[in-house]
């Protein structure tokens, strides 16, 4: 949920929405919280409404598409819009999208967007916007929940906001190389192998991973399959993939400034005790943007 409080104002309270901007003007925008009123706002104002703009929406839980009904420029005729997601189930995705602008949930009907906007329903596939290539993969999540690689000129960015990487799982043999008995092999191994392959690889070697961290170790003991991680996995996940830059995502709406200074410290002693060569930082608002 949006949050706004004098001790949050430093990291920001909407709920997800993160735009990529790649120099030959092609915007990837990710998720329809909250933050895509102001984006569009910010696209009208400039009067700079983007010849390529995707918008790629992970899942269907209310965070995600909230700001939805109130990203303006839909509303206009002469803009261009492409809009990707997942079924959920039977319901298609321009129904997901639909249904939530609808009586007695939202006053104005998807069929008010004026602008051209095509909406299509995507899996697990490679999807190329004027020479942005965004790939999707399932992620650990209730529901039909999306993660995507944004690649561009040898540079990546993978977007996992919500997702519960190795739940049950022994940390031991998640983060240390493990061979299969191929004369007796455990189910149990096989399962985690194949969740590691598919993890791992991709993310592997990432300019940018940003990645649920929204409970400390300590919370996730009692939340376990609730679909989201602690930053300590997302830490050493993102140094067994050897990512070069790891963004703390979905902060929990309870979390305040001073904790989550307190979150990165921590996972600086990690990263110093590991020697790998991880950045670790906390998506914020008011950060400047990363430039790559």
């Amino acid at each position: 949920m949006p949050v706004c409080s004098p001790d949050v104002v430093g990291y920001g309270g909407c709920t997800p929405c993160v735009e990529i901007i790649a120099d030959n003007g092609t915007h990837i925008v990710l998720d329809a919280g909250t933050g895509i009123q102001a984006l569009g706002m910010h696209y009208l104002k400039k009067n700079e409404m983007p010849a390529h703009c995707a918008v790629f929406i992970t899942h269907a839980h209310w965070d995600h598409i909230q700001g939805l009904p109130f990203f303006t420029p839909a509303f206009l005729p002469g803009y261009q819009f492409s809009f990707f997601g997942c079924n959920q189930g039977t319901l298609s995705f321009r129904d997901v999208l639909r249904e939530q602008m609808r009586s007695p949930y939202f006053p104005i009907e998807l069929a008010s967007w004026q602008a051209d906007i095509a909406i299509k329903s995507i899996a697990e596939t490679t999807i190329d916007i004027n020479g942005v290539t965004v790939t999707s993969r399932y992620a650990e999540h209730p529901g039909m929940t999306l993660g995507f690689r944004v690649g561009y000129k040898g540079k990546s960015i993978v977007y996992l906001p919500d997702n519960e990487p190795f739940a049950r799982f022994d940390p031991a043999k998640v983060f240390t190389e493990i061979a299969l008995d191929s004369a007796d092999p455990d189910i149990e191994l096989v399962c985690l192998l194949d969740q590691k392959k598919n993890f791992f690889n991709f993310i592997r070697s990432a300019d940018v991973l940003i990645h649920d961290a929204q409970y400390t170790p300590m919370e996730y003991s009692a939340k376990i399959g609730w679909g989201h991680c602690s930053f300590t996995t997302a830490v050493r996940a993102a140094i067994y993939g050897q990512v070069k830059h790891l963004v703390l995502f979905h902060h929990d709406p309870l979390r305040t400034d001073a904790q989550i200074r307190e979150m990165l410290q921590s996972c600086a002693a990690m990263v110093r005790a590991s020697g790998a060569a991880l950045t670790v930082s906390a998506a914020s608002q008011t950060a400047s943007p990363l430039q790559l």
